[in-house]
């Protein structure tokens, strides 16, 4: 008996193709039937924190696409509940747009990096609104469970393998990124990545050119994933009913600022609390703000944004000048936080409204940890609506402050401005 015809490789190959060709027709498929609904539903619940939004990069991503919604990344302030929060206050699109929010506790600069870098590739031009916090900048050393515990795979894969930045600053961003090693525990492909991309030598180039493929590839995978997620949740707050009708309405701002006057409950007095930071004196302050790590994240943040085209605007609470007087601290010293923040914004030409002349007003904090009040939160949502329709920004009755105000004594060392750009191992590859 003949035996029977083998397949030939050729068949083999055949089949795979075609089999791999309906994969990618079903994904295609259901990618679109995903943004159509995601598209279609996504302002119902534009101002709900989520975190599917903050761990993901579809809800972002399409957040970027809408004209009238206006994301606002930041930290604890944006989940905190507080009268006047810009994400409520929107919510009706008052004067046309809404805000949504992205962000939780302990999210610093290089997780808001992250998250922008991995959702704002298609964003060119697009505005986005960034809230930074004093006590980012007066920490000491890295903080590996806040880093840890915001961290996205997905997003670091977004960052790594598709986020169109140039191979310099993703060499920076994977340097500073691999301070915090225990994140990439869980996923080898990004380690590789990380490595590579962190790594001086030609080998660690070929590396990560080599992980590209199939960095690109779980994209794809991550991508879809976060479509079904992100379609789940749409579904949930639907049944919820949360959706708010559109209501415009011109704020009288200073009706506004009058009511909120008298939402305000007295601060309570300072005690000693492991969450807040001490100083000795005046060269401790400062000390802890010159060498603090999120300067260098701050200044990835800023290039990754100019390399984006977006068009942003930087956010900060002031610093409560009286809790730190109480310790001792000079308003001279308080003041060096400012200055060196927006020495470093002008540096990349991105406005700062930092609401420094307001860190006197009581009123203008909700606690001593940072977090604005129902007056407060006016300032920002005016300041907001300012930016998102284009009209001049606030600006402090403090920004002419200069260097020469601050202490030069030797145990108050001066705050130096940004270093210039370095040459390095990744400047000499075209496109970078």
């Amino acid at each position: 008996m003949n035996p029977p015809d083998r397949p030939s490789p050729r068949q083999h190959l055949r089949a795979a193709a075609v089999a791999l060709a309906l994969a990618a027709l079903c994904v295609a498929v259901e990618s679109g039937r995903a943004c159509r609904r995601e598209r279609r539903d996504l302002h119902t619940v534009a101002a709900e924190n989520s975190s599917v939004k903050d761990l993901g990069v579809v809800w972002q991503k399409e957040t970027f696409a809408q004209p009238d919604l206006l994301p606002l990344y930041g930290s604890s302030e944006l989940v905190k509940k507080a009268p006047n929060k810009a994400s409520q206050f929107f919510a009706r699109y008052p004067t046309g747009f809404a805000i949504s929010p992205v962000g939780r506790p302990s999210c610093t600069s290089l997780i808001l990096l992250e998250k922008i870098a991995a959702s704002g590739a298609a964003a060119r031009g697009r505005k986005v609104a960034i809230c930074v916090s004093p006590s980012w900048f007066i920490t000491k050393g890295a903080n590996h469970d806040g880093f840890a515990g915001n961290f996205s795979a997905m997003q670091a894969s977004e960052l790594f393998f598709s986020a169109p930045l140039s191979l310099r600053l993703k060499h920076a961003i994977a340097r500073r990124m691999l301070r915090y090693p225990e994140v990439f525990d869980q996923s080898p492909l990004l380690a590789v990545a990380a490595r590579g991309l962190a790594g001086d030598r030609l080998r660690d180039r070929l590396l990560y050119f080599a992980s590209v493929p199939l960095g690109r590839l779980q994209n794809v995978v991550f991508r879809l994933q976060d479509h079904f997620e992100v379609i789940d949740q749409l579904e949930q707050e639907r049944r919820r009913g949360h959706a708010h009708d559109r209501q415009e309405a011109q704020p009288n701002w200073d009706a506004l600022l009058a009511t909120a006057q008298t939402q305000w409950t007295p601060l309570p007095e300072d005690v000693p609390d492991s969450r807040l930071r001490q100083f000795a004196n005046d060269g401790a302050f400062l000390h802890a703000l010159q060498y603090s790590y999120e300067w260098g994240d701050l200044e990835l943040l800023l290039r990754a944004l100019r390399e984006l085209g977006l068009d942003p605007l930087v956010l900060s609470m002031p610093i409560e000048y009286a809790h730190f007087e109480r310790m001792g601290i000079s308003p001279q010293c308080i003041d060096a936080y400012a200055w060196r923040l927006r020495a470093f914004a002008e540096r990349y030409q991105v406005p700062v409204v930092d609401f420094a002349d307001l860190g006197e007003d009581p009123q203008f904090f909700a606690d001593h940890f940072g977090h604005p009040s129902a007056k407060g939160w006016i300032y920002f949502d005016q300041t907001l609506d300012d930016f998102y329709h284009g009209r001049p920004l606030r600006q402090s009755a403090s920004a002419s402050a200069s260097k020469e105000t601050l202490p030069r004594t030797p145990s108050n060392p001066p705050i130096d401005r940004p270093r210039p750009h370095q040459s390095g191992p990744w400047s000499a590859i075209p496109g970078t």
